[in-house]
């Protein structure tokens, strides 16, 4: 009986490890801004009015030379979201983590932000919402 339960145990205590794998998706999230030394600084998914640093994690290396953070902005009369703005970037093609510093964010709401290929696909998107202080 005791070689019954310790081997279940340990099959449970094993089963965590080995269904485990290294990231496979592409990530976008934000934060205050990103410092070379410490990494990101108070990361978040609400913020208020102003510049904030989106960070993406790719999977995969972006490929891309050039590339755009679009953001749209939810409007609650249409219950839908419209294009608010968008940044070009140059990028090199083999960087799987990129930082995009002072993506301004000047009104209150919640917004949809897509990291973009030069032919305007979504390579990986979030929402972020802005709010008052």
């Amino acid at each position: 009986m005791n070689k019954i339960a310790i081997l279940s145990l340990l099959f449970i205590m094993l089963l965590p490890v080995s269904i485990m794998k290294a990231q496979n998706c592409d990530i976008m999230y934000f934060c205050v801004r990103y410092d070379p030394d410490t990494g990101e600084i108070d990361c978040s998914d609400r913020f208020t009015v102003g510049n904030i640093t989106v960070v993406v994690l790719l999977a995969t290396p972006v490929y891309f030379e050039k590339v755009f953070i679009q953001l749209d902005k939810f409007n609650p009369r249409v219950n839908d979201f419209e294009y608010y703005k968008d940044y070009e970037f140059d990028v090199e093609p083999d960087m799987d983590y990129i930082y995009f510093n002072d993506i301004n964010f000047a009104d209150l709401g919640m917004y949809r932000v897509f990291l973009l290929d030069p032919f305007k696909e979504t390579i990986t998107s979030a929402l972020v919402e802005i709010v008052s202080e």
